[in-house]
């Protein structure tokens, strides 16, 4: 499949019809496959967020450094108070998906169910990727768009955190459903 982003990931369909496993190949008990799957959801998710927080971090961290050294009207952008408060706005929001993704995964390093806290995480996290690396594109200006700086890419690359693992919406309805 041709993907706007995430493209060294590389995504194949293939149909199974027909197939027969084994009971000794089974990875659990027939008619449990779904509910085991579930279950590696909250590490999946956790994982996701962790790597979505450090997709936030790297746009925010890279458009702090290049606001610090672009000079617009006689000062650095980044003394510019549009430029300040998205980058301030980029900060919270990479600190708030670290600290929700430590708490899940801290849950789970205790043996805790963490379906919710999972959920958070990934939701707080991808989000947060794509809120930062869109905000370092709009930083960085024209040059944010162009694809002599890593901010585009990161930015196409942030979108399948929101998707994989579970939409936006439906890790709301998983959270909705641990209130």
């Amino acid at each position: 499949m041709r993907k706007m982003g995430q493209r060294a990931i590389v995504c194949r369909e293939i149909f199974l019809a027909d197939a027969f496993v084994p009971e000794e190949n089974r990875l659990g008990d027939e008619g449990q496959g779904f509910r085991g799957l579930m279950r590696t959801f909250d590490i999946s998710r956790t994982v996701l967020g962790a790597a979505a927080t450090g997709v936030a971090r790297a746009a925010y961290e890279y458009a702090r450094d290049y606001a610090r050294t672009r000079q617009q009207f006689g000062k650095p952008v980044i003394e510019h108070q549009a430029v300040a408060f998205r980058l301030a706005d980029m900060r919270t929001r990479v600190e708030q998906a670290r600290l929700m993704t430590w708490r899940a995964a801290k849950r789970l390093d205790a043996g805790v169910t963490a379906t919710t806290e999972a959920a958070m995480a990934k939701l707080t996290a991808s989000e947060t990727a794509a809120y930062c690396t869109w905000a370092a594109v709009q930083t960085l200006g024209g040059w944010g768009y162009s694809r002599e700086y890593p901010v585009e890419q990161w930015m196409r690359d942030a979108k399948l955190e929101e998707i994989e693992e579970g939409t936006s919406d439906i890790t709301r309805l998983v959270i909705s459903r641990g209130l």
